[in-house]
């Protein structure tokens, strides 16, 4: 029976929103060097502060959120909060708008991960797959390694891994390979360093526009 905690996970963010951070982010960037450029001759600390503060409601809206798998369960990192769903507690997960996991009657949503057209691909393998037989006890290993070759992140690709990296995680405790876990519970955790980096500009930029 595997009782190690797995350090392997599957990362999941779409492109669209790494791309739009990356443009974001250079363009900050660059409107920040200007400002440092000119700073002596032209002071503008308002413009400097509404810079920072895009810079921090991009990296909040399209960096920070993700969908992780492992063998613990479903973490959906959003843009203020965390939410963690066990896989004892998890009961479906569908793809309507956004990626949504149901704990009992009671749903969550994934800030990341959206829905989208998509073409029908290849998605039978198990989600943990590991070249040792048994699949989820593979990933509990202690040298798990994070998955690197995870297909494109849409809402319907991702709920589809999450019922079989379900139905996996079932059927392992059913064969013994995992414990049962009857006492785990969903947790909805606030980040207070994110709230602090969108919070601390956002109150700049008010006190400069009224100084």
């Amino acid at each position: 029976m595997a009782t190690k905690t797995s350090t392997a996970q599957h990362v999941f963010r779409q492109r669209s929103s790494v791309g739009l951070a990356a443009v974001c982010g250079v363009t900050g960037l660059l409107l920040l060097l200007s400002l440092a450029r000119n700073w002596a001759s032209y002071p503008r600390p308002l413009f400097a502060a509404w810079v920072i503060f895009g810079l921090a409601v991009a990296w909040s809206v399209f960096v920070r959120p993700v969908v992780l798998l492992d063998v613990g369960g479903v973490t959906f990192r959003n843009v203020v909060r965390d939410v963690f769903i066990p896989w004892p507690r998890l009961t479906d997960a569908t793809s309507r708008w956004n990626l949504k996991v149901f704990a009992g009657h009671k749903g969550y949503t994934a800030w990341a991960i959206s829905s989208e057209v998509e073409r029908p691909k290849g998605a039978s393998g198990g989600m943990f797959r590991m070249p040792i037989p048994g699949r989820l006890h593979g990933v509990a290993s202690a040298d798990a390694k994070p998955s690197t070759n995870a297909p494109k992140a849409t809402a319907q690709t991702v709920t589809r891994l999450i019922k079989v990296a379900k139905q996996e995680y079932d059927e392992a405790v059913a064969q013994g390979e995992l414990r049962a876990e009857p006492e785990a519970v969903v947790q909805v955790t606030w980040v207070p360093l994110v709230m602090a980096v969108l919070l601390l500009p956002a109150l700049v930029v008010v006190a400069l526009s009224l100084g």
